[in-house]
C-alpha cells in the first residue's frame, strides 16, 4: 500500500487531487470530516469525554458540544489552543491509524490522508510521501469567494491567516502548483499519481538530503536547552579569558578551577582508583589533568591537547632604553604576528621576574582600571608616504615594536638617561627590582582588552588569545565535569605551540611522557601500550571563512562561523608538509561519535593549498603512536590582537570534548 499525505492552505484545490485518487481506487481520510464524525459517533466517545473535561464551558448540560463556544475559548489563547490540538491530534490520529490498518488488511493499494495539520499532528510519519498543493494569493481569494459566498475582504483575511507557502515547501516531499483551471490541475494531479505509482518520480527531498553533504547553519539546529547552556558556558569562558592572558595565568586559573572540582596534585606513590582526579603543573607554564577511568590504561586514554600560549610581544633580555627623553621597552615578537596590527594598541604587561637573590615577583600592570597602560607609536599619515609604499609585512619592522613606557625625567639628577632612571626608580619601589633583573624575567606585552560580546545579536565574542584558549577552556570545562569515565581522560594545556612546540614546556618535550608514565606505572602498564591504544583530539582553532578575504579560502573546504567545531584531517602547508593526516578510520569514528551526541561539526582546511599553511600539536601526538585528529573553533582575524569567534562554535567544541572524554 502506498500512503500519501496531502496538505496545503485553504483555496488551493486539494479536492481535485483527492478526486483523482478516488478515481484510482484510493481510500481517502479527510481529517476535518473525521473529527466532526467522531464528535457525533460512538467511536468518538473518548474524544468527547476528554474535550468536556478540558473545556466544560463549551458543552451544554446534555453533553452537546457548542463549537462556537469552544472556538471562543481557544482562539487568542495559545496555551488553550495547544491543549485542544493535543487532544484532537491524539484521537483523530488513532482513528486514521485504525482506518489505515483496516484498508491495508483489505488489500487496498492506495491510501491518502488529507490534513491541514499533517506535520504538526504527527500524521506525516504514517505516509510514504507527502505533497503540498499551493496556489497564488489572489487565486485562492477568488476561489474562496466563489465557493463560500464570502466578501473579498473576509476571504483575504482567511487566506492571510494560513501558514505561508514556505512552510509547505520546506516540509513536503513534493509541491503541486494549482494556478490554472480545474481541468488543468486535474491533468497535473493525474500525472503526479501516474509517476508516483510507477515509481518514476525523481528522488524526494529527504532522499536528496541523505545523499548530499549540505551543512546547515547551527542556529537553525540549536535547541532551546542547548542555547541556554551555550550562553551560560560562554559567560564562564569570557571570565576565564579575562583572568588568563598568559600561559602562566592559564595554569593558575586551571589549578584553581580543578581543585574546586576535586582534583589534587599528582605525587609519586599515590594510589589511584577509577574516578580519581589529578593534575600536574609543568614549570608553571603548562598543566596536565586526568580523571582515572574504569578500564586499565593498557586499553588507552582519551586525550585533549590544546595550547595556551598566544602571539604576543616579549621583553628582550636588556629591554629598557631612553631616546629623545622618552623611555621605551625593546620587544621580540612571539609567534606569527602581523606587526602592523600591534601599533597604537593599548597594552598590558604580565609576567614573572626572578631577582638576583632568587626571589620572584609577578607583574601585572594595565588590567586594573586604575593601572596605566602602554602603547607602541605609529607614524602619522602626513609623513607616511614612503612607509605606505612598503608591503604590509615590511611597513613596521620588528625592531620598531618598542613600547612607550614614560616621559618624565628623574628630578634633581644631571646624569644621562634621566627618564629611564625615573622609570627604574618606580619599578624598584613597586617590585624591588633593578635593571639587571630584566635578564632573568619573562615579561609579556598583551592587548589591554577584555572579552566582549560582538554584534547586535551578541552571537560573537571578541577577545585576545582565542587561539588557542578557546579550545583549552573547552577541554578544561569538559574534564572538570567528568565523574568516572570508561577510559582515563587527559587534558593538556601545552606551551610554546606558537613557536613550534619547542622547549621543556612544549608538546615536543617529554613532560607528557613523564605524566602518563607515572599514571601507567601505578597500574603496571607499559607506556607504549597505553599510547598505541589511545586517542587524541588536537584541540586547536582553525581559520573561519572571511568573505572580505575570499581569495585565500577554498570555499567548499573552509570552516564557517556558526557551523560547529571544525575538524581538520590535516594541517601543514603545500603538499601536507608538517601534517599528521588522520586516517579515514579515525575521521569516521569521530563523525559517528559526534552525530550520536548532538555535536555540530564541519570539515575544515586552513585555506587554499598555495596560500600558506600552519600546524598544530597533532603531529607530535601522532609521533607517539597516538591516533590524532585536529578539532577546534573557527576564528576570524586569527593571531590578531583581537580575534573573533562564534558562541555556538565555542559551545560545540566543549560538547566535542565532552563526548571524547566520555565515550571515545
Amino acid at each position: 500500500m502506498l500512503v500519501i499525505g496531502i496538505t496545503g492552505p485553504t483555496g488551493c484545490g486539494k479536492t481535485t487531487l483527492l478526486r483523482e485518487i478516488e478515481h484510482r481506487g484510493g481510500y481517502i481520510v479527510d481529517c476535518d470530516a473525521l473529527y466532526y464524525a467522531l464528535l457525533a459517533s460512538k467511536e468518538g466517545a473518548a474524544l468527547r469525554q476528554e474535550l468536556q473535561a478540558a473545556f466544560p464551558a463549551a458543552f451544554d448540560a446534555d453533553g452537546t458540544l457548542r463549537r462556537k463556544a469552544l472556538g471562543r475559548l481557544v482562539f487568542g489563547d495559545p496555551s488553550r489552543m495547544a491543549q485542544l490540538n493535543e487532544i484532537v491530534f491524539f484521537h483523530v490520529g488513532n482513528a486514521v491509524r485504525a482506518r489505515l490498518m483496516h484498508e491495508q488488511s483489505a488489500g487496498r493499494q492506495l491510501f491518502a490522508v488529507d490534513a491541514i495539520n499533517l506535520f504538526e499532528s504527527g500524521l506525516a510519519a504514517l505516509c510514504d510521501t507527502t505533497v503540498g498543493v499551493l496556489a497564488g494569493r489572489e487565486t485562492r481569494i477568488a476561489r474562496i469567494m466563489a465557493r463560500d459566498g464570502l466578501t473579498r475582504e473576509y476571504a483575504a483575511l482567511r487566506v492571510d491567516a494560513q501558514k505561508p507557502d514556505s512552510f509547505y515547501e520546506s516540509h513536503c516531499d513534493w509541491i503541486l502548483q494549482n494556478a490554472g483551471t480545474r481541468e488543468q490541475f486535474a491533468r497535473t494531479a493525474d500525472q503526479y499519481l501516474t509517476n508516483i505509482l510507477k515509481g518514476a518520480f525523481p528522488m524526494t527531498k529527504q532522499e536528496r538530503e541523505a545523499l548530499l553533504y549540505q551543512p546547515k547553519h547551527g542556529h537553525d539546529r540549536l535547541t532551546k536547552e542547548d542555547k541556554a547552556a551555550m550562553l551560560a558556558y560562554c559567560e564562564d569562558y569570557k571570565a576565564f579569558l579575562d583572568r588568563s592572558k598568559t600561559e602562566r595565568e592559564c595554569v593558575v586559573s586551571a589549578v584553581e578551577l580543578a581543585e574546586k572540582a576535586g582534583f589534587r596534585e599528582l605525587k609519586a606513590g599515590m594510589a589511584l582508583k577509577a574516578g580519581d582526579k589529578v593534575y600536574s603543573v609543568n614549570r608553571g607554564k603548562s598543566i596536565l589533568l586526568a580523571v582515572i577511568g574504569k578500564k586499565p590504561l593498557s586499553e588507552g586514554a582519551n586525550i585533549g591537547a590544546a595550547h595556551t600560549d598566544a602571539p604576543r610581544l616579549d621583553f628582550k633580555p636588556n629591554p629598557l632604553y631612553e631616546d629623545a627623553e622618552l623611555a621605551y621597552i625593546k620587544t621580540h615578537h612571539y609567534g606569527g604576528i602581523r606587526k602592523y596590527q600591534w601599533v597604537t594598541v593599548p597594552l598590558e604587561l604580565h609576567g614573572k621576574i626572578v631577582r638576583a637573590d632568587g626571589s620572584e615577583v609577578y607583574v601585572k600592570i594595565g588590567a586594573d582600571p586604575e593601572d596605566p597602560q602602554f602603547v607602541i607609536n605609529d607614524l602619522l599619515p602626513h609623513l607616511g608616504r614612503e612607509q605606505g609604499k612598503k608591503p604590509l609585512n615590511e611597513a613596521i619592522p620588528s625592531e620598531s615594536l618598542n613600547i612607550l613606557i614614560g616621559s618624565w625625567p628623574e628630578p634633581d639628577d644631571d646624569g644621562p638617561d634621566r627618564v629611564k632612571l625615573a622609570i627604574m626608580r618606580i619599578l624598584h619601589e613597586k617590585y624591588g627590582i633593578v635593571e639587571e633583573d630584566f635578564i632573568s624575567a619573562e615579561l609579556e606585552a598583551v592587548p589591554a582588552a577584555n572579552a566582549r560580546d560582538l554584534g547586535f545579536d551578541r552571537s560573537l565574542i571578541g577577545a585576545y588569545g582565542h587561539d588557542d584558549r578557546v579550545c583549552a577552556y573547552a577541554e578544561l570545562a569538559a574534564i572538570l565535569q567528568l565523574d568516572m569515565p570508561e577510559k582515563t581522560a587527559v587534558c593538556i594545556f601545552a606551551d610554546k605551540e606558537e613557536i613550534g612546540s619547542e622547549g621543556v614546556s612544549g608538546m615536543q618535550s617529554e613532560a607528557f611522557e613523564h605524566f602518563m608514565k607515572t599514571l601507567c606505572g601505578m597500574q603496571s602498564v607499559e607506556l607504549t601500550d597505553c599510547f598505541a591504544n589511545s586517542f587524541c583530539i588536537s584541540a586547536d582553532v582553525t581559520a573561519a571563512y572571511d568573505p572580505n578575504f575570499s581569495e585565500v579560502y577554498e570555499r567548499r573546504n573552509a570552516a564557517y562561523v556558526n557551523y560547529g567545531v571544525g575538524l581538520c584531517k590535516y594541517t601543514g602547508s603545500g603538499g601536507k608538509g608538517g601534517a599528521s593526516d588522520a586516517s579515514a578510520e579515525v575521521v569516521g569514528r569521530i563523525r559517528k561519535l559526534f552525530n550520536g551526541n548532538g555535536v555540530m561539526w564541519q570539515m575544515a582546511e586552513l585555506g587554499k593549498t598555495d596560500a600558506g599553511g600552519g600546524g598544530t600539536v597533532a603531529k607530535y601526538m601522532a609521533k607517539r603512536n597516538i591516533d590524532t585528529l585536529d578539532a577546534g573553533v573557527p576564528v576570524l582575524s586569527m593571531h590578531a590582537p583581537y580575534e573573533t569567534v562564534a558562541k555556538l562554535d565555542c559551545y560545540m567544541t566543549y560538547k566535542c570534548m565532552k563526548a571524547i572524554f566520555e565515550q571515545a
